[in-house]
């Protein structure tokens, strides 16, 4: 999937980043705040060049929050062609730079993208509201664990949309008695294209939402919807089995940053490095049984891979321990040695001083005081 807008800022990103079934190439275009160079820059890097390179390469676009201001026309073209022709699915997500904009930033609904979207891009932006459910029987709301949802439904602000006449709504939000669309998506062409008003990252919509525990089954499971493919049902294994994959992503940024800052010190990680390289090989085999859709013995073998890299992270501490012992150890005799070289030098100098005959001439002549 090709994810634009703010991935390195609190986004679905470092959940796509962990999904076995998830490819994303991540490209930073959220310009609010950011030099505009800097965000073309980004997309002369990693955009696609040819309509047939965004075919071939892509199944997925998200565009989160990004501004069309800094894209090239005929990337917007390809997009649009893509979806339409090839069968590419397409989501985007609400901010200031999406659909209808927001401070300054031009609206989506000047571009030949809009021919596309299952909502017309209203030139308002609303204030934070609920985002109420209104079609839980969905093919796609049907994958979402909807538990605790409404104790993390409220957005910061949102865009104003209009639902097209033959797109599904299947949310609204509840803004000081307005009832703006929330989640809409249509089939289009051969593709197919989910519109979401409010944002699924930053400040543009993160304030509840991202904290809601099926967050990530949510943004991952809309990229299964719109490639068209079926999430499987057991949806609190899938759960449990996407945390662990998380759990298993922050324990080897842990470990890796614990053996770069050991090997400083010149710390033996053998032991270290054996057992970390078990659990990679351990994580990989539970992400291919993840994409075989065999759960359950993916779940086994990424709870085995979490404790490997635990048992890992503890013998990278007592590698630390053992070569920082040495460095005080060796410290301490420097140190020590030093002291006692000093004091001979002091007591050879000042305490055996009566030991010496006191002259009124050196030898060279010199009066002595």
């Amino acid at each position: 999937m090709l994810y634009v807008g703010a991935p390195f800022m609190p986004s679905p990103y470092q959940y796509f980043q962990v999904d076995p079934l998830l490819s994303p190439t991540p490209v930073q275009a959220n310009q609010y705040g950011i030099p505009a160079e800097a965000i073309k820059k980004a997309m002369r890097l990693y955009l696609p060049r040819t309509l047939e390179q965004l075919v071939s390469k892509y199944d997925v676009i998200g565009i989160d929050d990004a501004t069309w201001g800094l894209f090239r026309s005929d990337t917007i073209q390809w997009m649009a062609q893509s979806i339409k022709e090839s069968g590419l699915g397409m989501f985007m997500a609400g901010g200031y730079e999406s659909f209808g904009g927001h401070v300054g930033f031009p609206s989506w609904g000047d571009t030949v993208l809009a021919e596309v979207m299952p909502v017309e891009c209203l030139r308002m932006y609303g204030q934070s509201g609920v985002n109420v459910v209104t079609d839980a029987e969905d093919e796609f709301m049907r994958s979402i664990p909807w538990d605790e949802y409404n104790r993390y439904s409220v957005f910061c602000g949102h865009n104003v949309l209009a639902t097209r006449q033959e797109a599904r709504q299947l949310s609204y939000i509840d803004c000081m008695g307005r009832h703006d669309p929330g989640w809409v998506w249509w089939d289009i062409g051969n593709g197919r294209f989910f519109a979401s008003a409010a944002g699924f990252r930053g400040v543009s919509g993160w304030c509840q939402f991202f904290q809601w525990k099926h967050y990530p089954d949510f943004v991952c499971n809309l990229q299964y919807f719109l490639a068209g493919l079926t999430p499987p049902s057991d949806l609190e294994l899938m759960y449990t089995t996407r945390a662990r994959f998380l759990d298993c992503n922050n324990q080897k940024e842990i470990l890796t940053s614990t053996l770069d800052f050991i090997t400083k010190f010149n710390a033996d990680t053998t032991r270290v490095d054996r057992k970390f390289q078990e659990a990679l090989d351990t994580l990989k085999e539970s992400k291919r049984q993840y994409i075989s859709l065999d759960l359950q013995k993916s779940k086994e073998l990424v709870d085995a891979a979490f404790e490997k890299f635990e048992e890992a992270y503890g013998l990278a501490l007592e590698a630390k321990d053992a070569a920082i012992f040495w460095i005080f150890v060796t410290e301490w005799l420097v140190v020590s040695a030093t002291s006692m070289v000093c004091a001979f030098a002091v007591w050879t100098l000042m305490v055996r001083r009566r030991l010496y005959r006191e002259v009124k001439l050196t030898r060279g002549g010199i009066r002595v005081a």
